[in-house]
């Protein structure tokens, strides 16, 4: 059995962020095991629904750390390795290929996977979520020869999918249950500015309706809608939300709630297991709440934070949760109990901002 002063369990942002930390910490070499699912290095998560869904040639910010760090480092990187289970109390995990490891401090940084729909016939093989590199590269394999793609969701994944699918050629209609794009993030104000650059891409939006199942043969033809509505199309995309990675973990002694509940060092309720990212759910010193934040700059912040904690820096984690889309919309903090809000700049002109206030 092979040993390690530090594992990480997960192969996406967190994962490769927290790897650059653990080095700038002073970790010698042989100290870290990354553990990982996917099929390449750990990657920024970001450019899948980007450029890299684009063209596949752009994939500069894919990988956060290239082979030579890793080597150069001494840092030991098991990719396409499912983790079987993890025994806390002997500090062991058990992989599913018959071999374990062993650690005296684990990062859990497994992320999100994909909400699955509760919908008939959802097994076709022109249906698509988008998480890791395969499931982008399918997408846009499919786009090669779509003419028609339906995206199911309004949130950011979807919008930025759909934005680049009509960038590729394909005629998109999105459908969500919203009155508005971006309905988590953006005020009306915003939401008609994105309503009309999406109609510029003659994008039709299907505003307060929802998806009953599926029709076709093999692959899906037609998306039948619960208002009655039938919608032709040669792919399916979707991108109704993300939930946290847990299923390893579910029969553990490990304090869940929506994801890994932490305390403000990251640290869980097992002494030397720390969690970061989208899996983890943390009190939020800005806002004064239990906060979950599914997105880039969390993730990989977070997993910066816990390295330094679990190489002895003990400092709480503070956050401002920031997302942002591809036509430059950034945003800023937490609107959930705002009552007020004030416009400021030129909506025409796509040179203005909102400010939320309590």
């Amino acid at each position: 059995m092979k040993k390690y002063k530090y594992i990480i369990i997960g192969g996406g942002t967190t994962a490769g962020y927290a790897a650059i930390e653990f080095i700038r910490q002073g970790i010698k070499k042989g100290d870290l095991c990354i553990v990982s699912a996917e099929s390449i290095l750990p990657m920024n998560l970001s450019p899948l629904s980007k450029e890299y869904l684009k063209d596949k040639n752009q994939d500069d910010e894919l990988l956060i750390n290239h082979k030579e760090f890793y080597e150069q480092n001494g840092i030991d990187v098991l990719i396409k390795t499912i983790v079987k289970e993890v025994k806390f109390d002997e500090k062991i995990i058990e992989l599913d290929d018959g071999e374990s490891l062993q650690y005296e401090k684990l990062l859990i940084a497994t992320g999100s996977k994909s909400t699955q729909p509760d919908i008939s016939n959802e097994n076709f093989e022109n249906i698509f979520y988008l998480r890791n590199v395969k499931h982008s590269d399918k997408i846009r394999e499919r786009a090669e020869d779509a003419e028609n793609a339906v995206v199911v969701g309004g949130g950011y994944l979807g919008t930025e999918t759909a934005s680049v699918l009509t960038e590729l050629g394909v005629k998109v209609t999105m459908i969500f249950p919203e009155d508005k794009l971006l309905a988590k993030f953006a005020s009306d104000y915003i939401a008609n500015f994105f309503k009309e650059k999406f109609s510029e891409k003659r994008v039709v939006i299907l505003f307060g309706e929802e998806v009953s199942g599926f029709y076709g043969n093999e692959e899906v033809e037609e998306v039948v809608l619960k208002s009655g509505k039938r919608v032709k199309t040669d792919m399916v995309i979707i991108g109704i939300g993300v939930e946290p990675n847990l299923k390893m973990f579910k029969d553990s002694h490990l304090n869940i709630n929506t994801g890994i509940v932490v305390n403000k060092f990251c640290e869980t309720n097992i002494p030397d297991v720390y969690a970061a990212g989208e899996v983890a759910e943390f009190p939020d010193i800005l806002f004064d709440k239990i906060h979950h934040v599914e997105n880039w700059e969390h993730a990989f912040e977070q997993g910066k934070h816990a390295a330094k904690v679990m190489t002895g820096k003990l400092d709480p984690y503070t956050f401002l949760p920031f997302f942002f889309f591809d036509v430059s919309y950034e945003y800023f903090g937490d609107n959930k109990t705002a009552t007020d809000i004030i416009n400021r700049g030129e909506l025409e002109e796509g040179d203005f901002s909102n400010w939320w206030f309590n």
